[in-house]
């Protein structure tokens, strides 16, 4: 009789994504992000009128209807609907974008961080597209532009300084 021996097969090391990978999973959260920012931005403008109504569909359809005159009202709920949206758009490029089979160079909290510091730069060209096209659009359109503005500094950014690779030398 004789013993056969059992020969493991290597196992690959988990792939990379790709660049274009990485960018449509971006998208994907962007895209939701979106909808979290003008969901918020559009309650947060209802909650600063003089009368709220608190109801998602008419804050929505009243910002997205009526041109604002209150700048610092439109600027106000833009940050308050940009935070909001970072946190979420955060935990899910941290769980499904740029997950890394090595880990990631920084601790969670530091990753929290630089995503938001990177995203202000996001912010800027969202403010400065809303507060220019707040004045012949509707708020809602304008803070649409300027969410789709700013989502390529956020990607390079993101990619490059928040989610890099335990495993990569800068």
């Amino acid at each position: 009789m004789s013993s056969a021996t059992i020969v493991a097969e290597p196992v690959p090391p988990p792939r990379r994504l790709s660049f274009l990978d990485r960018y449509w999973k971006f998208v994907v959260v962007g895209l939701t992000g979106f909808v979290v920012n003008l969901a918020i931005f559009a309650l947060t403008l209802d909650a600063l009128s003089p009368s709220p109504t608190f109801d998602l569909v008419q804050s929505v359809l009243h910002a997205a209807t009526r041109a604002s005159s209150n700048v610092v009202d439109n600027l106000v709920a833009s940050a308050v609907a940009f935070a909001v949206a970072t946190l979420w758009n955060f935990a899910w490029n941290s769980a499904w974008t740029f997950r890394s089979p090595t880990g990631h160079r920084h601790r969670l909290p530091r990753r929290l961080g630089l995503y938001y510091a990177v995203s202000l730069g996001s912010l800027g060209i969202n403010e400065l597209a809303l507060f220019l096209l707040a004045l012949v659009l509707p708020p809602l359109y304008g803070q649409a532009i300027g969410i789709l503005a700013g989502s390529a500094v956020g990607f390079a950014g993101n990619s490059r300084i928040t989610f890099v690779a335990a495993d990569l030398e800068r």
